[in-house]
């Protein structure tokens, strides 16, 4: 797979994400069966994942990313980014992310991230890895 490739899943993989139209079940096209996520040292497996993803669509009203900077390379990759989460409240937080992905047979396999609330209260820390 080339790095354009990866990034290409990188970027569909966040628009599924943010689509609070969508159905989560979406996202395990772009992740292995046996995909694992670290956030901030807190290990996810896909059906975690799968349960944050429904935790924040019922947490949050709308859910932005933006990428900031993406590096591609084998089968590896690196986005800087920035999630702009709105609670149903209307409260906003904007959480800046660092990750790194791995990828086998052209899905994600690893996500290993860590996270730093910009705006918001002490509590939108836990965002990223909401259960």
């Amino acid at each position: 797979m080339s790095s354009t490739h990866h990034e290409q899943i990188i970027r569909e993989m966040f628009t599924t994400f943010t689509d609070f139209g969508s159905t989560p079940d979406k996202l395990l096209d772009f992740m292995t069966p046996d995909y694992r996520q670290f956030v901030d040292g807190r290990e996810m497996t896909l059906g975690d994942f799968q349960a944050h993803t429904y935790a924040l669509r019922n947490a949050l009203g709308a859910l932005e990313i933006d990428i900031q900077h993406v590096v591609c390379e084998d089968d590896k990759a690196a986005t800087v980014h920035v999630a702009r989460a709105t609670r149903r409240s209307g409260e906003q937080s904007l959480i800046k992310v660092i990750a790194f992905y791995q990828f086998r047979e052209g899905r994600i396999c690893l996500v290993d991230e860590l996270t730093h609330v910009l705006e918001g209260s002490g509590s939108d820390r836990a965002l990223g890895a909401l259960q």
